[in-house]
């Protein structure tokens, strides 16, 4: 090779290599810049973590298990007056079913709301209990939230935030929303379509306006979507938070009426009536889940009757378990739906806490029990410590 092309070679070589120079320098950059950009958005993620104060789930897994959706017929009552009656103040209509396989355990039952629930679920359903065929049209849940009486879109809104809160939107968006189901501030939307009327609510949750009507298919797709949604237990948690609330409110709720003697209170509250007995409360409850109105009007009754007969309108004055007594026995006349049958089973099972050995069904209970216990042992102290006295006053001279 000669000089020129000695030099042309080189000057190609040197030519290659700042280009090559080049190259790497804006590579080293793009890569400086990513780990920049990733350094900051661990950063973000750790911050945001550390601040929210909602607990990051590690992983959710959903329950998929098959849910068993059944047809239900109401019951023939032909020849039988008194079932036919019952059946039509029940208000039941052929439709679909899933019954629950999700509860409350008693294990679990440790304070008094709970106590109420796990009582109220006995009667109504577990979390995965569904039922589309009687006037709520989709009755959902621990306290059998419907559709049509308008107390589903609330504790399904709940149960949004909390999830949201929780950093758990995943559950909502596999089991409600991607299945059509919403709540918003509309209400229930389903499939995009706010549900604003009970023909609506109707149409979409049973295929039928018309009632007694109803398409197998479209019933049994929303018994299965909402059984299956109670069978999370982020849902199952959000279900119990927001059913105790409602006890809450339900019994300290003011009562228009019926007075109270507290300071500060013009009308009693059923905490107040039922002097902290939680039987007499979990009937109120019961009573309130199936009719909020009729129960008011069979707490003011109860009420009414321990007024007159103790010719005292201040609840401190009635008695221990005086309005507990006078409201079991308005219920076990009631000819209202299935309250005698709901007065009988909380009556049983306070008999039975209350004539057992020291073995109650929940651990609420068994603190009951105990302190029945207590409060026996102390009354026959002091009957033995009056009969003392008395023998003592009787021997003086």
């Amino acid at each position: 090779m000669d000089a020129k092309g000695s030099v042309s070679a080189e000057a190609a070589f040197c030519k290659t290599f700042s280009a090559m120079k080049f190259s790497l320098s804006i590579l080293g950059f793009v890569l400086l810049l990513a780990g920049i950009a990733g350094g900051a958005a661990a950063a973000t993620h750790r911050y945001h973590r550390h601040h929210s104060g909602a607990k990051v789930p590690e992983q959710i897994v959903l329950d998929l298990t098959p849910v068993a959706v059944l047809p239900y017929v109401v019951p023939d009552a032909t020849g039988d007056p008194v079932r036919a009656r019952f059946l039509r103040r029940m208000n039941l209509e052929n439709g679909m079913e899933a019954r629950g396989t999700r509860f409350i355990q008693p294990g679990d039952v440790s304070t008094r709301n709970l106590f109420i629930l796990s009582v109220t679920q006995s009667l109504e359903g577990g979390f995965d209990s569904v039922n589309l065929y009687d006037k709520g049209v989709l009755s959902w849940g621990v306290m059998q939230w419907t559709a049509a009486t308008g107390s589903l879109a609330p504790v399904l809104i709940y149960i949004k935030r909390r999830l949201m809160q929780t950093r758990q939107q995943r559950v909502w968006a596999k089991v409600f929303r991607a299945q059509g189901m919403e709540a918003d501030s509309r209400g229930l939307i389903v499939f995009g379509r706010p549900l604003q009327s009970e023909a609506a609510i109707r149409l979409a949750f049973r295929g039928s306006t018309l009632t007694g009507n109803y398409d197998p298919k479209i019933s049994g797709y929303w018994a299965k979507v909402m059984a299956r949604a109670g069978r999370q237990p982020a849902i199952q948690q959000f279900q119990r938070e927001y059913a105790q609330q409602v006890v809450d409110d339900v019994l300290t709720r003011p009562l228009p009426g019926i007075a109270d003697h507290l300071p500060g209170h013009d009308e009693a509250t059923v905490a107040a009536l039922t002097g902290g007995d939680p039987y007499a409360q979990a009937l109120v409850f019961a009573l309130w889940t199936n009719n909020p109105r009729h129960a008011r009007e069979y707490v003011a009754d109860a009420a009414q009757t321990i007024e007159a007969i103790s010719k005292s309108d201040n609840p401190a004055e009635w008695g221990e378990g005086k309005f507990r007594q006078s409201l079991f026995r308005r219920c076990r006349v009631s000819r209202f739906g299935n309250w005698k049958r709901r007065a009988e089973l909380i009556e049983a099972r306070a008999n039975t806490v209350r004539i057992s050995s020291p073995d109650a069904p929940t651990p609420f209970e068994r603190h009951c029990q105990a302190a029945l216990v207590a409060r026996k042992r102390h009354l026959l102290l002091m009957a033995d410590r009056r009969q003392a006295m008395l023998r003592l006053a009787g021997s003086d001279p």
